[in-house]
């Protein structure tokens, strides 16, 4: 997986033992609806079945079992969808970035599954979305809880940015 650290460089990992660069990553709080930097408190292994994911271009693997933020480009309309029902119907990830004024959208693509892969990330809160890196400036937020009905229901991208 993925972070973003505390200077804004995405950081790879994939290893519970080696110690991480950062001890901050940039999250989405859903407590306060903003992006802030959290403390990186605790790795989690977890053994899955993954699925590839493209967005903007860049290939990357999430639990199917994990969630990502996508908007409706229509109504600007936010939600949660997991990874797993991504592959079932046409979606749109909620693009944003460190130095970015104004969020993006771009189309999901699942580009391949695998049974069972070895996944390293953040241990997050209930409330928390880690951004995870596309670009070197650019994130999709994504988490192992449905955040939807206690924090997003009704919420629209203005309520993010």
């Amino acid at each position: 997986m993925l972070i973003f650290d505390n200077n804004s460089h995405p950081i790879i990992l994939d290893d519970i033992y080696t110690p991480t660069v950062t001890d901050h990553i940039w999250t989405l709080d859903l407590n306060i609806m903003d992006f802030k930097l959290s403390p990186l408190l605790v790795l989690e292994e977890i053994i899955a079945p993954t699925i590839e994911l493209m967005v903007g271009g860049f290939t990357f693997k999430l639990p199917a079992n994990w969630n990502m933020l996508v908007v409706d480009e229509e109504t600007s309309a936010l939600d949660v969808v997991e990874i797993a029902d991504i592959s079932g119907g046409r979606f749109t990830a909620f693009v944003y970035g460190p130095d970015k004024a104004r969020h993006e959208a771009a189309t999901v693509t699942v580009t391949n599954f695998f049974p069972s892969f070895h996944n390293v990330g953040p241990s997050l809160a209930k409330h928390q979305m880690l951004c995870h890196p596309i670009s070197p400036d650019s994130w999709v937020n994504v988490a192992p809880s449905d955040s939807y009905n206690k924090y997003l229901k009704e919420a629209v991208v203005g309520d993010l940015t």
